[in-house]
């Protein structure tokens, strides 16, 4: 009998990360209240303000993100994400989600497309290359414009001024490797 039990029970722990492995975090980005950001890449890696943390994934419908001391609940409902927060000190909320990959809805109404332009450029390096900008060009005002996911380098091309002067800085997990100014100088 204790050799049956030990082979369900083996068959029970064996099959929960098989199942575990199927279902993956969706591709989102969200704000959340106290200056907390989450957002996950398409491989289902998940970075909590920029900074990586760990996935787990309960069903095709739920999944856990931890990293930066605090928990990011992740639910689908019907085609939208419901993505909320508990922290340090019990704090917690509702974030609001900015950017959103839709599922495939199996033959019913498509999803609505995602408000923005979706990239799975890591927040990290987002953030690593405005910063090289704003200390190249002493201009503290730039925003991301557009960021390229790629192996080699991330490409993130960041606006400049009030006129959003164009510069492109190739960045991997936080890590400048170059800024250059995409301003056509013969032309001024």
């Amino acid at each position: 009998m204790k050799t049956v039990a030990r082979v369900v029970s083996l068959s029970l722990i064996l099959s929960l990360p098989a199942a575990a492995a199927l279902a993956k975090v969706p591709y989102f980005a969200a704000k959340c209240p106290t200056d907390i950001s989450v957002e996950t890449d398409r491989s289902g890696r998940a970075y909590v303000s920029g900074k990586k943390a760990s996935v787990r994934s309960m069903n095709a419908n739920y999944s856990e993100i931890r990293g930066a001391g605090v928990t990011i609940s992740v639910a689908r409902d019907a085609g939208s994400l419901i993505v909320s927060y508990t922290g340090k000190g019990r704090a917690h909320g509702v974030c609001e989600v900015v950017e959103q990959e839709q599922a495939e809805t199996g033959g019913a109404e498509p999803a609505p497309a995602p408000a923005r332009v979706a990239d799975d450029v890591p927040a990290r390096d987002k953030q690593a290359c405005l910063r090289a900008v704003k200390k190249t060009t002493h201009n503290p005002k730039a925003v991301v414009l557009n960021a390229v996911s790629s192996e080699a380098n991330n490409t993130v091309t960041v606006g400049v001024g009030p006129q959003k002067a164009p510069w492109r800085c190739l960045v991997k997990r936080g890590k400048v490797a170059d800024v250059m100014s995409q301003t056509d100088e013969g032309a001024l």
